[in-house]
């Protein structure tokens, strides 16, 4: 005899359905709960602030960030993107405790996953116990030791730079600089050595290539309908996408091949010494794997090159942009920049290049470059992941949610900054610095997930610009941006001035 159900296979399915739309409404109104009690914009439920992201332009987002979603608000404001949130800290109280806990070090899967599509296993991107094992690998090519040891590469790009640069016309800057930044990170990261005419040919390429790389990565980074992979990879900036990865990372596979060639010659006769006292972090990555560690494989030497040298151009490029643009701006400043720097390079027919033991002299160059980050930081933001509620600035920022740090805020603070828009080297002199809060300045982020490149970062910036400011009087460009606090800005990775950055270069007698 048949046994009779107490639910028919109909009703049992429409049970399941009536369940499954339960818990999401349930988890829709939790989620709007804790968002909603977060200052912010005007949201919709689901889909929150993403119309409005939709509207702007991609050289307009981050004037859409700054003002419509931080709102120049020390306290944590948010906003929230197809149920996704993102939360702002801009108070040094608060960027304080995201550093210095650990449960808020993974980078954020929201933010991040766009640049991993590339560079997978890169120390930008990776988390956890991996991202630790990396960075202590790199470590050792950073060790200031050996950036002093490739001032004299810096010195030799600075140089040609300068002679190259087109003189007494108002100029763009963005292309020729990271071309600039890029050699020497390649010969000071992947080379090591001086460039044949081949080589020099490859690092043009390769800097073409990652420039296109990352113009397709931030338009894609500012639409939300672009970021599942899936979809990204069917329009035509997805097919290029692809196309141009894979020439970048052929192009880094054959530095990489030619390096370990010359390592294994090296080494073979007995004349390392070049090697020890020129570590670059390719060679550091190699030896690692010649003592049998086997940490990086060639795909993963691959990602870390990729990242330090596109993160490294980009964000150098963006502080020697706006230097530039604030000597030309404000002829002061720069006639005390000049007396340091002929002081110690000296002056017309007596002016020799650079060398590592000028770097610590040139302080008001220093905190005239720190004033530079501080108003204009490179990297206005960094994001971190939520993995669990957490409490932070008296709020409760659900599992899942993306943390932004904004340094854009937090340098412009005007409790930490009195007069935060007016440009004055000077508050990092000694006296003024005397007492401030010690995250209330973040050029480099800070904590576990600082740059562990900032030093190699000083060094160029400092040697570019004091060789430049030898050489030239920097005068204002016929563009009409004659006041600082007017500037508009896009974010392509790093800040940039919208419309770029120029200058005129005039000779000095």
């Amino acid at each position: 005899m048949a046994i009779a159900l107490p639910f028919s296979a109909t009703a049992a399915a429409v049970l399941v359905v009536v369940i499954l739309v339960a818990r999401a409404v349930l988890a829709v109104l939790r989620f709007r709960r804790y968002e909603l009690a977060i200052p912010g914009p005007p949201s919709l439920p689901l889909f929150g602030n993403a119309f409005s992201i939709l509207f702007y332009k991609h050289e307009d987002i981050l004037e859409a960030i700054l003002n419509d979603f931080w709102g120049h608000r020390r306290d944590l404001s948010r906003a929230s993107f197809f149920n996704k949130l993102i939360v702002f800290v801009s108070k040094p109280e608060d960027v304080a405790v995201v550093m210095k806990r650990k449960d808020l070090q993974d980078k954020s899967y929201l933010y991040y996953d766009i640049l991993s599509h590339a560079v997978p296993n890169a120390l930008l991107v990776i988390n956890g116990t991996k991202m630790r094992a990396h960075r202590a690998a790199a470590l050792p090519a950073f060790h200031p030791e050996v950036i002093d040891s490739f001032v004299e590469v810096f010195a030799e790009e600075a140089e040609k730079f300068v002679n190259r640069v087109e003189q007494r016309q108002d100029i763009l800057l963005q292309e020729d600089l990271f071309f600039t930044n890029a050699c020497s990170f390649c010969r000071s990261t992947v080379i090591s050595d001086t460039p044949t005419k081949e080589k020099e040919a490859l690092i043009a390429d390769l800097v073409e290539k990652i420039q296109v790389y990352l113009k397709i990565s931030n338009e894609r980074l500012v639409n939300p309908i672009l970021w599942p992979r899936w979809i990204f990879a069917m329009t035509a900036n997805g097919r290029l996408f692809k196309k141009e990865t894979a020439r970048i990372r052929a192009s880094v596979h054959q530095l990489i091949n030619d390096r370990a060639i010359k390592l294994k010659k090296l080494q073979e006769t007995e004349e390392d010494h070049f090697v020890k006292a020129r570590r670059s972090l390719l060679d550091v990555f190699l030896q690692k794997n010649a003592e049998g560690q086997e940490m990086f494989s060639s795909d993963a030497i691959v990602d870390e090159l990729l990242f330090y040298v596109a993160a490294a151009s980009e964000t150098t490029v963006s502080a020697l942009n706006f230097a530039f643009k604030m000597l030309s701006l404000r002829p002061d400043i720069q006639k005390k920049l000049y007396e340091e720097v002929s002081s110690l390079l000296g002056r017309g027919a007596n002016k020799r290049s650079i060398v590592a033991q000028d770097l610590s002299k040139l302080h008001y160059a220093e905190k005239f470059l720190k004033e530079v980050l501080r108003m204009f930081p490179s990297a206005p933001i960094s994001a971190r992941q939520i993995n669990e509620d957490t409490e932070l600035g008296g709020h409760v920022l659900p599992k899942g949610a993306t943390l932004v740090v904004n340094y854009f805020g937090l340098h412009r603070d005007p409790v930490t900054w009195p007069d935060p828009l007016r440009f004055d080297p000077e508050r990092f002199s000694p006296e003024q610095s005397q007492g401030r809060h010690p995250y209330a300045f973040m050029p480099f982020s800070g904590g576990a997930r600082s740059c562990i490149g900032y030093k190699y970062g000083w060094a160029v910036m400092k040697t570019v610009l004091a060789t430049t400011v030898r050489d030239f009087i920097v005068e204002p460009a016929n563009d009409g941006l004659n006041d600082h606090t007017k500037f508009q800005f896009a974010f392509d990775v790093s800040i940039k001035l919208k419309g770029g950055v120029r200058v005129k270069f005039m000779p000095r007698d």
